[in-house]
């Protein structure tokens, strides 16, 4: 089972990876994110440090049409869509992609769509959200609205910086 969420965005705010991660840091947040790629052509995985643990996340960029917009009822102002996705059952997976897409949406201006809650969060509202749930699952090592066991799936890491 798969956690999703999605950033919307207008073409003219995607961050560099770089102002990413410094807006990242400028939060507070413990995550380093890898910062040698291209946001628009990577599809795949993007590794993340949480808290010096090993944690990353499926991530895509797509520009949607009208009619996908409608049906996600967003506004079509925000065309762009950076998608998030983390199998792993890992705490740090998980807080790897929640945190990098509130901050991704308070830094363009866009907004993060959450589909297991039914929720969406705006710009500066996503980084509550991002705190919120950080604070709850601290002392936790898996996700537990997903309701399953870790994960002890070897996952295939580099040392980034």
């Amino acid at each position: 089972m798969s956690y999703d969420l999605s950033v919307h965005l207008t073409t003219k705010r995607m961050p560099t990876p770089q102002e990413w991660q410094a807006s990242i840091a400028r939060h507070g947040f413990p995550l380093r994110i890898y910062t040698d790629f291209d946001v628009t052509a990577l599809s795949g995985w993007l590794p993340c440090e949480y808290q010096g643990k090993k944690g990353g996340f499926e991530y895509s960029y797509a520009v949607l049409d009208n009619q996908e917009l409608n049906e996600l009822e967003v506004p079509q102002r925000l065309p762009c869509m950076i998608s998030f996705s983390v199998s792993a059952r890992a705490r740090e997976e998980f807080l790897s992609a929640v945190i990098s897409a509130a901050v991704l949406a308070e830094i363009t201006e866009g907004l993060v769509v959450d589909p297991q809650e039914g929720r969406s969060h705006e710009s500066t509202l996503a980084i509550r959200w991002a705190k919120d749930v950080e604070s709850s699952f601290q002392h936790d090592r898996t996700i537990p609205r997903c309701g399953h066991q870790p994960s002890h799936a070897s996952t295939q890491w580099w040392k980034f910086w």
